[in-house]
């Protein structure tokens, strides 16, 4: 019966395959390699590269400079990045130096300090996870402190954190810019997974690791892009000029529209926030006020 079947018919106990059966099969299945090499190509291509962070895990160095808590503690060296060091503790742990936060606009106290440490950086910034810390008693440096404006700025929909108040003469002394109503929409992320702890260091899945460092004590900050496509970190600050941590933790690695005071202090933003909340808009570019040279005012002094 099967020597009576017809050619290119397939009969499976038959040894030998129809010669166009064959050819079918051979092109069936290298057409579909090929399409697996194609699409795991594209998906491939299509995935969002890892951010440039580095952290020198296992590798730890000294470290000597001025400590200031202005309002995150940061070490200010001869030779590191011109807005310092940010510092934080090992693992999920902010680092604890028992020292009463100062507002980034105000001159603030300063100790010399020397430390052991591991960098982690990106483009954006750099911090060190500090594994030892000498802390000498006394400040070397004190400014003065400011008293707050009655100024209050009308709160918009969302989560109202406070009202706003402010200082231009201080902020004036320090070469702070101020830029008043701004909406800036971003990320909410932890510094230090997002400056090269861990990759992914943001997006949703991160968000679990970035709360636990958040309630642990990592600077909490808005990462934005600008027209030109940088990023940049904007630490959320209340109006009293402390840190906002905890209270951000609802929006953590979510799309968030924030409104505030921004302000420039050398190479560093901040918001003082006055509603936050979660937005499905499409992110907007920042415009980042450049840094003012001595002697020159802003329209928004």
């Amino acid at each position: 019966m099967a020597r009576n079947a017809p050619p290119g018919f397939y009969v499976g106990y038959v040894d030998e395959t129809p010669p166009g059966v064959s050819r079918f099969a051979r092109r069936v299945a290298i057409g579909l390699l090929l399409l697996a090499a194609v699409l795991g190509a594209v998906l491939a291509l299509l995935l969002e590269r890892f951010d440039e962070g580095v952290f020198e895990y296992g590798t730890v160095r000294g470290y000597e400079g001025e400590l200031l808590v202005d309002p995150h503690p940061r070490l200010l060296t001869a030779d590191g990045p011109a807005e310092g060091y940010l510092l934080v503790g090992v693992g999920k742990h902010g680092l604890d130096v028992d020292s009463e936060p100062s507002p980034p606009w105000t001159p603030s106290p300063s100790r010399k300090t020397g430390l052991s440490g591991t960098l982690i950086r990106n483009p954006e910034a750099a911090m060190l996870e500090v594994h030892s810390l000498e802390l000498p008693e006394g400040a070397t440096e004190a400014g003065p402190a400011i008293e707050p404006d009655a100024t209050a700025a009308p709160a918009t929909s969302g989560s109202a954190l406070d009202s706003e108040s402010g200082g231009p003469e201080a902020e004036a002394a320090t070469n702070v810019i101020r830029v008043s109503g701004q909406t800036l929409v971003g990320e909410i992320v932890d510094t230090k997974c997002y400056l090269g702890a861990m990759k992914p260091g943001r997006g949703k899945p991160h968000r679990d690791c970035a709360s636990l460092c958040i309630r642990g004590g990592i600077p909490a900050a808005l990462l934005v892009r600008t027209e030109g496509g940088e990023r940049h970190l904007v630490h959320l600050l209340n109006p009293q000029g402390q840190p906002l941590g905890r209270e951000l933790l609802e929006w953590v690695g979510e799309p968030v529209e924030v409104w505030g005071t921004l302000r420039r202090r050398d190479n560093r933003l901040f918001l003082r926030t006055i509603t936050i909340r979660p937005t499905r808009a499409p992110v907007p570019s920042v415009v980042v006020p450049a840094v003012r040279e001595p002697g020159t005012a802003t329209a928004d002094d």
